[in-house]
């Protein structure tokens, strides 16, 4: 009997042990518990505080993308400008190619004019000296001096880079050793076509002929189809070339319609 209150007493010695224990290891985990949840609140402020200013961030980087998608429509209609004034230029380049041939074909068509018309000043002063050597008349002089100053006049106009007015007077004087001839000035493609120096000055007509030769080799028929004032453009009559035409062949006018 006198040892159940021992027993009694060690038994409560015991819990009160064990709840001392129990006591401290709450509050340690309590302590523990609260500084998790004060960490954990530190971070979340931390993330709260991140999630913001990424929030901020990307309103901006959506600003900037705003403004960037602008730019590229402005540059995309600048871009489109371009391409329409590089296109007008291209344009305009083929086209002063064009005018620029066009130019040196004229030009081309001009000096052969002043060469061919230099070539009948000539011819014809050396007329001129043998009609006086051979008694011509006056009036033959006469003719043969208009004709002269006539065809100087057209020479210095085509030098200087435009065509000669036809004009009333010498220049449509026809002598016997002159008449109906004239130069080849130009051949057209597949020999289609000549331009001779024979026009309106000197009494040429839609619908003459004439024969071409090269050198004393007659190559083909042409037949004058554009009269200007001092030069034409005559066709080739297929059915009479018989050789090939070139640059200074003579022309002699075989028929007036």
């Amino acid at each position: 009997m006198h040892r159940l209150p021992v027993i009694l007493c060690v038994i409560a010695l015991l819990g009160s042990t064990l709840s001392a224990m129990l006591f401290f290891r709450i509050g340690n985990s309590k302590q523990l518990l609260e500084l998790r949840l004060t960490d954990a609140n530190t971070r979340a402020t931390k993330l709260d505080s991140d999630l913001a200013t990424v929030n901020e961030q990307n309103g901006s980087l959506k600003a900037r993308i705003g403004a960037l998608d602008a730019q590229v429509g402005t540059l995309d209609i600048e871009l489109a400008g371009t391409k329409t004034k590089l296109a007008a230029a291209d344009a305009r380049t083929g086209q002063l190619t064009t005018d620029l041939a066009q130019t040196k074909d004229v030009l081309a068509l001009y000096e052969s004019t002043a060469r061919a018309l230099a070539d009948d000043v000539a011819a014809l002063r050396k007329d001129l000296e043998e009609s006086r050597t051979s008694n011509a008349s006056p009036d033959a002089v006469a003719a043969y001096k208009s004709t002269i100053t006539e065809l100087e006049r057209q020479l210095a106009t085509a030098r200087n880079g435009a065509a000669a007015p036809a004009t009333s007077g010498g220049s449509t004087a026809v002598f016997a050793n002159r008449a109906g001839r004239a130069t080849v000035l130009t051949v057209g493609p597949d020999s289609a076509f000549v331009v001779l120096n024979f026009g309106e000055a000197r009494g040429a007509q839609l619908g003459h002929r004439l024969t071409v030769s090269h050198g004393s080799t007659v190559v083909a028929t042409v037949l004058v189809s554009d009269v200007r004032a001092n030069f034409s453009v005559a066709q080739v009559l297929p059915d009479l070339l018989r050789g090939v035409l070139q640059k200074g062949d003579s022309a002699v006018l075989i028929r007036i319609p």
